[in-house]
């Protein structure tokens, strides 16, 4: 994949896998759609010492938008509705707020720095969204939210796609350097 000049994205693997990868690519990886698992405890977010070692080789961790990955509420009642399918009615799930996003966001760069972290949001391939970021249309909430965190317009910047772009460049070089060593 490195020699392709392909991002290896690691959202949908093992914790095992993920040291593989991490170990065997010269380029950059990255997560683009998960979430921290040390706020929503679901085997498909990152744990911190991961999302530090991916940031520390330059790649970044894409927050999804998934309920279930940003609220430990959403994911508890996601895994009782999937063990109860029994044919009864169950209740809707708790949506996540557009502050559990903000806080993933939050997280990531407190343990490894504005760099670190993108948006993925998934919005074609999940049940719930949080309430406030239901759509793109509603991305000026984040914006907001971001700015009222404290974020410059540079940080959002990177975090809107700055950083996913620093990722494919960095991707994009190795290749290139690995085509003239052959």
């Amino acid at each position: 994949m490195n020699r392709l000049g392909m991002i290896v994205d690691v959202s949908h693997v093992s914790d095992k896998t993920f040291r593989d990868a991490l170990e065997t690519s010269r380029a950059p990886i990255f997560a683009s759609h998960s979430s921290c698992r040390a706020i929503c405890n679901v085997a498909r977010n990152m744990t911190d010492e991961m999302i530090v070692s991916m940031a520390k080789k330059g790649g970044v961790i894409q927050i999804n938008f998934s309920s279930a990955f940003l609220s430990q509420k959403s994911a508890d009642a996601d895994r009782l509705a999937e063990a109860a399918k029994s044919g009864k009615d169950m209740p809707a799930l708790p949506p996540a707020g557009l502050e559990d996003a903000v806080a993933h966001i939050r997280h990531v760069v407190k343990i490894a720095g504005i760099e670190a972290v993108g948006i993925g949001s998934d919005f074609d391939g999940v049940k719930s969204v949080p309430t406030g970021l239901e759509d793109v249309s509603k991305f000026p909430n984040l914006t907001r939210a971001l700015l009222e965190e404290g974020y410059s317009a540079s940080d959002i910047r990177k975090i809107y796609g700055g950083n996913t772009l620093r990722v494919m460049r960095a991707v994009e070089k190795v290749a290139h350097e690995l085509k003239a060593k052959r």
